[in-house]
Order: C-alpha cells, then sequence, then structure tokens
C-alpha cells in the first residue's frame, strides 16, 4: 500500500502484515479480556482520526477482530479512539470513558512527542505486541469488507494488479481491503492534500496498471 496525502508512504505486504498482527493482538489481548474479572465493559468498539494509511491499518484489523467501527463520535465507557492529534475530541472520549491512544501523523515517529494528557502512545502500546498474529481470528472477513463497503462496488470492471483509489473516509478502508482480498496492490491517494492535476503523473510514477478504480453505489 502506498499513500499519498500529508506524505508519501510506503508499506510493503510483510510490513502490512506485522502491523495488522500487532493491532489486532492489541485489540484482543490487551483490550478485549477482562484479565481480572472486574467486570468492566470490555471494548470492541473503534473509532479514528488517523492518516489514510493509519486507518486502513486500525480498521482492517479491527473489522477482522468482529470489532464495530463507530460512524458517530458518541463515545461509550470501553470504546477505543485512535487519533493524531490530543485536544478536545481526546478529552471527551476520555471523560466519556473511552481509551483513547495517540498515534503521530508522521511513518517515521518512533514515540509520541508532546503532552499526552491521559491518553497512551501508541506506538508504545502496539511495539510489545507480537509480529505475528497469537489470537483466533474469527471467519468474518468478507463480511467485514462488505459491512465497510456500505454497499458500494467499483463503477467498472478492473484489469490490472495495481490499482489507484481516491480516499474516502467512510469507504476508503473497506476499498482499500477490497482490493487486498483480490490480490492487488494499493495507491491510496487523499484528495485533501493532493491536487488533480497531480493524479496522471502520480498513476504513471506508481505504475498503476488499472488505472483509478472508483466505487459507486
Amino acid at each position: 500500500m502506498t499513500q499519498y496525502g500529508q506524505e508519501r508512504v510506503e508499506l510493503g505486504g510483510p510490513v502490512v502484515s506485522r502491523w495488522l498482527a500487532k493491532i489486532a493482538n492489541y485489540l484482543t489481548n490487551e483490550l478485549a479480556t477482562d484479565l481480572f474479572d472486574t467486570g468492566e465493559a470490555a471494548p470492541a468498539r473503534l473509532y479514528t482520526s488517523l492518516q489514510p494509511w493509519q486507518d486502513v491499518l486500525w480498521q482492517v484489523a479491527a473489522r477482522a477482530m468482529a470489532w464495530e467501527i463507530l460512524g458517530t463520535r458518541r463515545p461509550l465507557p470501553g470504546d477505543l479512539f485512535v487519533t493524531n492529534t490530543i485536544g478536545p475530541e481526546s478529552f471527551n472520549a476520555l471523560l466519556a470513558g473511552a481509551h483513547v491512544l495517540a498515534q503521530p501523523p508522521a511513518y517515521l515517529s518512533f514515540a509520541w512527542d508532546g503532552p499526552l494528557d491521559g491518553a497512551l502512545d501508541c506506538l508504545a502500546e502496539i511495539a510489545m505486541q507480537p509480529d505475528a498474529l497469537i489470537v483466533g481470528t474469527p471467519p468474518v472477513l468478507a463480511a467485514a469488507r462488505d459491512e465497510a463497503l456500505a454497499g458500494s462496488r467499483p463503477s467498472a470492471p478492473i484489469d490490472g494488479g495495481r490499482v489507484a483509489l481516491l480516499w474516502d473516509a467512510h469507504t476508503g478502508a473497506g476499498q482499500v481491503l477490497d482490493q487486498w482480498m483480490a490480490g492487488r496492490s494499493v495507491v491510496v491517494i487523499d484528495p485533501r492534500h493532493t491536487p488533480p492535476d497531480s493524479l496522471p503523473q502520480i498513476l504513471a510514477t506508481e505504475d498503476v496498471d488499472a488505472g483509478l478504480v472508483r466505487y459507486r453505489r
């Protein structure tokens, strides 16, 4: 997966696999398990405010573990909020009893740079998890993809092994997962940071043989 957005980020297959495994292990081992039989709500709901490449990894891993992705910013106790910014939204989540992870937006960051104000350092938490999946995965991936796509499908047949997608905050992770499950690599283009006239050059530079794929309902 390659992202064009605030920065260009390129993640090969093994890197994506490690991220997904670490996140899935964290969600299951650290958050969704009541280790001390406290009776506290075990979170299984996630919402995010992240860069597209980060959003894809968190949403795909969470959906693969049968977590719910929240479409509204109304956290409940035990929910998980992963964000690039410490501010009013993270404070509100903490006040509601949600867990908050702060993840730096830059790809080459190693830790959160600044005060956490009650949140946890996302990279520090994830780094402690094994690189390989050590938790069982429910057989929900196809259903999770369909749910993430929210009824949308590619608007035309796709011929090629590498596609470009314009990032959509609501269905973008589902689109990436859909293409991965079809065996294709993906270039994610964030239109908020990428001018339209740069698209032809990006497609040529990235050898996108399947072109720009658009999803429609």
